[in-house]
């Protein structure tokens, strides 16, 4: 029992910190954001509780950071937490093209789009690599790319992004038909 107690007080170390960084990020109170977010980072760190732990609270005092205008800060803590991530489970798992959109909206906020472009393309490669290029997952990455081609102002591009993501849905749900038709042909045939 003393075991299982002492084991759970461990996994919600970060998580505690963490969540309560979350709550004084809502009500405005950075100063004590910061304090449960390094508190956090520290005990994710002691843990060993890398990806989601040390990420998630390096992320979180990123977007801290942004919000008090500290470009700089921002951009090298939520950098270390992809690179965290990139050597904890890989640059093309699903953990860290997850975490990508999120890099790119905040160069696109510190007037980086190229690098946010960048972002986005790799999402869409490594989606296409992992899931299949006619994968849910790679029609909603070419959903978000095609958004931020819009906001630059690059409709083209984003018009040509919004095509692929719907020819990709329509060939899912004609693939899904298919396979229903089938199963129900299936399914008559053994009566």
């Amino acid at each position: 029992m003393l075991s299982w107690l002492l084991a759970l007080t461990i996994t919600a170390g970060w998580q505690e910190s963490d969540a309560n960084a979350r709550a004084c990020m809502k009500e405005e109170r950075l100063a004590e954001a910061e304090a449960q977010w390094k508190e956090g980072i520290s005990r994710a760190e002691t843990d060993k509780q890398m990806d989601p732990g040390l990420v998630d609270c390096l992320i979180g005092l990123a977007g801290l950071y942004d919000k008090r205008g500290d470009v700089a800060e921002s951009e090298r803590l939520y950098e270390l937490a992809m690179r965290t991530v990139e050597g904890v489970k890989g640059g093309d798992s699903a953990a860290y093209a997850d975490r990508l959109p999120g890099l790119a909206a905040l160069y696109r906020r510190h007037a980086k789009s190229w690098h946010a472009d960048l972002l986005f393309q790799r999402l869409i490669k490594i989606r296409e690599n992992t899931k299949g290029k006619t994968s849910a997952e790679v029609a909603t990455a070419c959903d978000l790319y095609g958004r931020f081609l819009s906001a630059e102002g690059r409709q083209a591009e984003a018009d040509k992004m919004s095509e692929k993501a719907h020819t990709i849905r329509d060939s899912l749900r004609q693939s899904s038909l298919e396979s229903a038709r089938d199963s129900a042909r299936e399914e008559t045939s053994a009566r």
